[in-house]
């Protein structure tokens, strides 16, 4: 049974995945902390998408073109369905979520989790104000570059690339897009406070 509360609420609280952001079984960073009998919507408390107040059709409509390109083999029966199905909505994948979060982590060989994390969960990208556009990327680099202390070892790993002779000049647009499609696990995340310094404009 879904949780009540966690629906009730709609997720109140909540801090705020691209096929390339989906997560494989063996890589998701609560596995090695998650009782296998954890209920699913206790362990990605702060990553579910809402199901009530806001309107977050347009998250649901991502997922969905992100279920389009997914391998059948990845997913549970009920999602395959959906995946399958004619004229399928955001609003699917939404009741799919409403329909599974309630389930525990060990279900389907983890193959439930791991659903429920690529479809119904907020990514990096969804929490960031101003993620930086195609135009802009020229003065976030020359901003990091400009930083003497105080980065995170991937951002000194990013920095030194982008000043280094012959380096790559898109060191920091491929950090920054790769990440975006991260699952967002919470405020204290660092790759979150990496890209909520680095990877948005303030144009």
């Amino acid at each position: 049974m879904i949780e009540g509360k966690y629906l009730a609420l709609g997720g109140a609280g909540l801090a705020g995945v691209g096929a390339a952001g989906g997560l494989a079984l063996g890589s998701n960073p609560f596995s090695s902390k998650s009782d296998p009998k954890s209920v699913i919507s206790k362990v990605l408390e702060k990553s579910l998408i809402p199901f009530e107040g806001e309107d977050y059709s347009s998250k649901w409509n991502d997922r969905k073109t992100k279920l389009e390109s997914a391998e059948s083999d990845s997913l549970i029966p009920s999602l395959e369905a959906i995946k399958t199905k004619g004229n399928r909505s955001g609003e699917d994948i939404k009741n799919w979520c409403k329909d599974n979060v309630g389930g525990f982590v060990e279900d389907d060989g983890g193959k439930k989790f791991k659903n429920v994390s690529n479809y119904c969960t907020f990514n990096i990208k969804d929490k960031l104000t101003n993620p930086v556009s195609d135009s802009n990327w020229t003065a976030v680099n020359d901003k990091l570059k400009g930083i003497e202390s105080g980065l995170s070892p991937a951002m000194e790993k990013v920095k030194a690339e982008l000043n280094k002779g012959g380096g790559d000049a898109n060191a920091l647009k491929s950090w920054c897009e790769s990440t975006y499609t991260k699952m967002f696990i919470g405020s204290d995340d660092a790759s979150f406070k990496d890209a909520s310094s680095h990877c948005t404009s303030t144009n």
